[in-house]
């Protein structure tokens, strides 16, 4: 019987997980896509895609990179990723840092579209019923105004969303607030795995990532890593199974590129 070597275990887990993530694009694409028809409804413009599709942008933007990084790490030796080679990965990877700074920025527009109320425009919500009006259920979710749902929110205090057509109560809009303030920080902390891990592989390729350098490196990531985890369990807890999912996922996934990183992986032992 023919054992696998521990590489081929590594590499087939970091790739299964790799195809998690793309199936888990996709369904931020739906989200995101169900959610755009509220916000992009009174009109179109790149801010306002940017802020309805910041989760699809930022995970397939994460994904691009993370493929750029398998690439130098593993599928390519340090004497190809010379000229065109080296030139055709740093130019995907300015594409896709672009379009990680833009959902960054659509992360904070988002919330900061939370920040903006206006008084509703007639003194019973249920007159709106019926009239393109939706009502914050929670990020991103924005079920139409209809004659049922404006009964329950007939007896709260209310507001516009300003800019949008969409009603909100009081103590829902400050819960809304305070999930997308959470996307903008665990965020911050993703663009910071990432600088961390550019700066490995600049280090490692000149020969440089040891000694102290690479003790700061491993202590910094392991700090943001916990902080990665916290955000995972906080969406486990919140009872937001995709986004805790989807988080577990990308940390698994960075933790096994810093493992090929390091070439802890590349003189594994055959498994018994």
């Amino acid at each position: 019987m023919t054992h696998l070597s521990k590489t081929t275990i590594f590499h087939t887990l970091k790739y299964l997980i790799y195809l998690l993530l793309a199936y888990d694009a996709w369904q931020y694409f739906q989200q995101d896509y169900a959610a755009s028809r509220q916000i992009l409804g009174a009109g179109f413009s790149y801010q306002q895609f940017v802020e309805s599709f910041a989760i699809t942008i930022d995970v397939t933007s994460w994904l691009v990179l993370l493929l750029c990084f398998e690439v130098e790490t593993v599928w390519l030796p340090p004497e190809r990723l010379r000229g065109w080679v080296s030139w055709l990965l740093h130019g995907i990877r300015v594409v896709c840092y672009f379009f990680v700074l833009s959902s960054y920025y659509g992360y904070i527009a988002k919330y900061l579209l939370f920040t903006h109320t206006a008084p509703l425009p007639v003194a019973d919500v249920c007159e709106l019923a019926g009239r393109g009006y939706t009502w914050l259920q929670g990020l991103d979710e924005y079920p139409p105004l209809d004659a049922a749902s404006c009964q329950r929110l007939r007896e709260l205090p209310l507001a516009l969303i300003a800019g949008t057509r969409i009603v909100a109560d009081l103590a829902t809009l400050e819960e809304t607030r305070f999930m997308a303030w959470v996307d903008v920080l665990y965020a911050t902390t993703w663009l910071l795995v990432i600088a961390i891990l550019e700066l490995d592989v600049y280090l490692k390729e000149r020969g440089k990532l040891k000694g102290w350098v690479l003790k700061i490196s491993e202590i910094i990531k392991a700090v943001l890593y916990l902080g990665l985890l916290g955000g995972a369990v906080f969406w486990g807890l919140k009872g937001e199974f995709l986004d805790f999912w989807d988080s577990f996922l990308w940390l698994a996934a960075f933790v096994l590129i810093d493992l090929d990183v390091f070439g802890i992986t590349a003189d594994a032992e055959p498994a018994s």
